[in-house]
Order: structure tokens, then sequence, then C-alpha cells
């Protein structure tokens, strides 16, 4: 047992609770565990802090604890864990049964750990090790940190445990980091927010994530604020005019001229139903699918160091479409995006495209010479699409421009020098090219600053939404589609990808306009055939498109705001149907 005189004061008073609480450090903790009906529950009523801890939070735990037996763990403010991410199995039998969904971490259950203790102190916590009250509880280190929401309140808890690792000072500074990103998530999504204005004292600090952060309407009218923003702006309250803190050149980039503060303005679009997965403009959000946002994060991150960036995949993932979201939120957004299809171009012209010629250079060429793509895109974004089919002539000119930094045209002697970022796309595998002499070695390895691959459309989790999502841009009315349907297409294998997909929803909201629901009869014999002959996946079973039907009723209720009369319309059943789902759900009484 430790000694008390060596636990840090929060812990010792932790301790003191756990014993008033009638706890004991070699008892078994009390197991408070959720039904599996509660826990659902819980998961649609936290669901908007679950997605955002998967896009703001969960990329960079996964990056930096990625090697360690670590979880990130979310609970509600009762202390029940809600969800979780990183490692699946724990090598402790106890640990895999403490902390999974459902369980809950109150001090007066499970005695001092970081979980409980932030809920109690309201205060960034770490239990390490022995600082554990329970004594089976020892083998783990905890770091917890709480989140607040844009009004101050209290609202969740996130929290990283790892098990035979102790946490440190630099854990706690992640954990800190993490609630925070979710804490200007949220204040970002506040209502009637048109900007947000990143405040520092010093320039360099803007964009460290300790930056205060102001978040005002399309009037500039300050609609919410983040701690940091109110102890650099003295009584700064919610409905006043940024001028009158900031000056009337707020909206511009530089230094505040009333107090004297370094400032940096961009806009918030809203944030709808329709584009809110597939179209949405923040910088850190791509997908609901940890996988691609992952990808997403660390491309972030790359391209604003000019390294780099191969993006593998299957054709038809969105190669292209994530390349321009990249290029639109990157430093060389106000320079071009040049993109070649290394597939579609003969391969005597590939050359010509990509590197220019000089006046005369070849039988056919433009009397004016043609300065190439890449010089076009000095500045900004080369985007090689299908590099795999690119000529051998080609990759070696190519590889001397990405040694060089310098481009000669055809049928000259003048080296140009040009700053691009590379991106290269393909749906091949290069290293089988490379090893069958198809590409250069070195080309490959110029290229591969940092790879991503993005999934398959069959191996997304966030199909359902983009199903939604598309259907939600292409339908002319309010539309619901056919519940049966709506399962099937989710157990479609999409062969096609996303390209696919789209092309499908385009047509098939179409040929359904104005119709109040997208069912099977409004589908052409071609998509019914198409449907008929869907491959469903072989571990699908009633369950499986059980729970797809309950998550669109759920879905479509929550975006009705719990309007009963709407809901039923768009889902295309009665009110009394409606209800008895609704109560089966326990969302209804």
């Amino acid at each position: 047992m430790i000694s008390k005189p060596q636990l840090p004061r929060s812990i010792d008073a932790s301790w003191l609770r756990s014993q008033h609480a009638g706890l004991s450090e070699q008892a078994a903790p009390t197991e408070l565990r959720l039904s599996s009906s509660d826990l659902q529950q819980r998961h649609y009523q936290n669901q908007q802090l679950i997605t955002l801890v998967e896009r703001y939070a969960y990329p960079l735990f996964e990056q930096l604890m990625a090697h360690t037996s670590s979880r990130l763990i979310l609970s509600d403010m009762d202390g029940y864990v809600i969800h979780y991410w990183g490692i699946e199995r724990y090598s402790d039998k106890l640990a895999n049964i403490a902390l999974e969904t459902g369980v809950n971490w109150l001090e007066q259950y499970k005695g001092t750990n970081a979980i409980g203790t932030a809920i109690a102190t309201q205060k960034a916590v770490a239990v390490i090790g022995e600082q554990h009250f329970i004594k089976q509880h020892r083998f783990m280190s905890c770091t917890a940190s709480p989140i607040f929401s844009p009004s101050g309140e209290m609202i969740a808890v996130l929290d990283i445990t790892s098990e035979q690792q102790r946490h440190n000072q630099q854990t706690m500074h992640l954990s800190s980091s993490l609630a925070q990103q979710v804490e200007t998530a949220l204040l970002c999504q506040l209502p009637q927010s048109h900007y947000r204005i990143d405040l520092a004292a010093q320039a360099h600090l803007l964009n460290s994530g300790w930056q205060g952060i102001v978040v005002a309407d399309s009037e500039g009218k300050i609609v919410g604020h983040n701690p940091m923003a109110q102890q650099l702006i003295k009584q700064l309250s919610i409905g006043e005019s940024l001028a009158e803190h900031l000056g009337e050149r707020w909206s511009s980039e530089g230094q505040s001229d009333k107090a004297k503060l370094h400032l940096h303005t961009r806009s918030l679009k809203p944030s709808t139903a329709k584009y809110e997965a597939i179209h949405a403009d923040s910088e850190q959000d791509f997908s609901l699918d940890p996988t691609v946002n992952k990808a997403w994060q660390h491309a972030l991150k790359v391209v604003s160091k000019s390294i780099p960036l191969l993006i593998l995949g299957e054709t038809g993932v969105g190669k292209e479409r994530f390349v321009k979201r990249l290029h639109q939120q990157s430093q060389r957004s106000g320079k071009l995006l040049q993109a070649v299809n290394c597939a579609a171009l003969p391969n005597e012209l590939v050359e010509a495209e990509l590197f220019g010629y000089q006046a005369g250079a070849f039988t056919g060429a433009n009397p004016k010479g043609f300065i190439g793509k890449i010089r076009q895109a000095d500045g900004g974004f080369l985007f090689l699409d299908e590099i795999g089919e690119m000529p051998l002539a080609a990759q070696c000119r190519l590889l001397r421009v990405l040694q060089e930094r310098e481009v000669v045209p055809i049928g000259g002697n003048q080296a140009f020098p040009v700053d691009v970022q590379v991106v290269a796309a393909t749906h091949v595998n290069l290293t089988e090219h490379v090893a069958s002499g198809l590409f250069r070695e070195d080309l490959y390895y110029r290229l591969n600053g940092l790879q991503i691959c993005l999934p398959a459309l069959r191996e997304r989790s966030d199909k359902s939404q983009l199903l939604r999502q598309l259907h939600q841009r292409y339908c002319t009315s309010e539309q619901s589609i056919d519940l049966a349907l709506f399962a099937k297409l989710l157990a479609y294998e999409w062969p096609g990808n996303m390209r696919e997909l789209d092309n499908f929803m385009q047509v098939a909201c179409l040929l359904a306009e104005q119709q109040s629901q997208l069912n099977w009869n409004d589908l052409p014999d071609s998509l019914q055939k198409q449907l008929a002959n869907l491959s469903l996946s072989s571990d699908s079973s009633p369950n499986d498109l059980k729970q797809t039907i309950d998550e669109n009723i759920v879905s479509v209720y929550q975006r009705c705001q719990g309007n009963i009369t709407k809901a039923a319309k768009l889902l295309g059943i009665s009110r009394n149907t409606l209800y008895r789902k609704l109560r089966k759900l326990k969302l209804k009484h």
C-alpha cells in the first residue's frame, strides 16, 4: 500500500472520499453497468460528442499512442463509459471487463480513478499505478480531462488509460489538448456562428492550440468564446460587438488596432445534414470514418511541410476529391491545383503536358511553345493521378524535377525553378510495378514521403451516413428512403465505390422526383436488376439489417427534432408505428 504522505494532494483527497464511501482497497469494486438498451440511449444522447472526439481528438491520440496498450475513453457526466477508441483487448482480463462501455467509474463505486476524480473535481487529473484506491486497478495509468460546453458547463470526461505504462506530464498535456480540441469544435458549431477569430499576444501562438477563440455571428456579434479569450480580453460578453473589443478591423489578418492582439479570422460555413461528412469545410474535418479522417489529419500535417504525398486506393474511392479538399485547406490554396491524369494521355504527350516545350520543339507543337503543368502549378499543387501509368521516360524527367526543384522544357536548355506540392495517386500496386521494372524504384521512394490508403466504400464505417447525405443532396423535396431498400443499399458491395454510389443516387432521386419516399417501384428496370443481384455480405444477418433500420429511424427522428408527425411522414410509416418503434428503442415512454 502506498503511504498517504506520498500521494499528491488531489489524490489524497480522493482517497478520503473513497474511504468515506465505504470502499476497501483489497475488496473488488462494485460493478455498476448499464443495460444494453440504456447504453444505446446514452449513446444516441451523446452522438455529437462521440462524433467530435472521432474527428478532432482520436487522430492525434492514435498518432501518439499507437504503439502503447492504451485506450481513449469517453465518459458522460454520470461516470458511464459510452465509447472508446484504441486497443481492443488488454492482456489483463479484468481490465477488459472493467473498461467496457456501459461501466460506471464514479469514485463512490470505483474509488480513486482518473474519470471519477475528474468528475468530482472538474479538473484534469492523472492517477498512476498505486495511486488508484482499489488494489486491482493499480496495473494501469489513467489521465483524464473534463470537457466543458461553450456555456462553461462540464458535460463529459475524456480519458487515456494505459496498461503497464506510467503516464507522465506529456500524457497530461495530450489529454488536455484532446479535450480542448473537442471544446473548440463545440464552440464553432454554436447556432448563428459565422466567424471564428483566433487571438494571441504573439503571432506564433495563433496556431498553438492554446490560443483564444471567439465565435461571432454574421454581423460580428459574439456568440461564444473559450476561457483563453476571456483572459486576453477582459469583460468579454455574449451579444457584444467584436468591434468594441478588437476595433473595426477585426476581420482583417494581422494585429488588432484596439486590443493590440494578433488575429486570424476565418468564416465558418453552417453545417447541414446534406454535406456534413462529404462536403464539410472545417480544416480538421473530412469524414465520420476513423480511417479516412486519420488519413486526412496526417495529410494536413504533411502538406504544410511540402512533403510528397502518395495516395493509394481502388478506383472511385474519392482520391481526387480528397486532394481538392486538401488543396483548399492548405497554405497553397491561393495558387493553382494542376491535375494530370497520366492514364488518360498518350505516352508521347505526357512529357510535353508535364514539362512543357519550346516553340518548334516537335511537329504539331504550339508555335508559341507551352510552359507545362509543373510550371503552371508553381506555388500550388501538382496532382499526378494514376501515376502508375506514367511512361518510364517521363518518370526519369519527373525524378530530376523532384530532386533539383527545377524543370527544363522539351527542346530547351534553360532550367526554371519551381515550388510545388506534389501529390500522386494510383489504384495499382506500385511495389509490384517496381519489381517488374514498370516503375522506377528511386522515383517511388521520392514520391512516397507519406503514403496513405483510402478504404473502399464497402470497408467504411460511415456508409449509412454517406447514403443519407447523398440522398439529401440529390432529392428535390422532403423525401425518405424505404427502410428495406436502405438496408439493401447498405449491404451492397459497391464495386465502383463512391463514384458508383453517387451516380446511382443521382439517377434514383431524379426518377423518384416529387415522391415522398424513394422505394423499389420508383427505380427503372436496370437499377432494379442491379439491386436484385446485390452481393450481400456473408456475415450480414437479420439483426444487422434491423440495426440499420433502427439507426435510420433514430436519424430521421433526431433530424426532425422530435416531431413525430414529420418524422413518420419522411419514414413513410404511421405515427402509431413510429411511436411503437421509438418505445422499443427507449426513446419514448
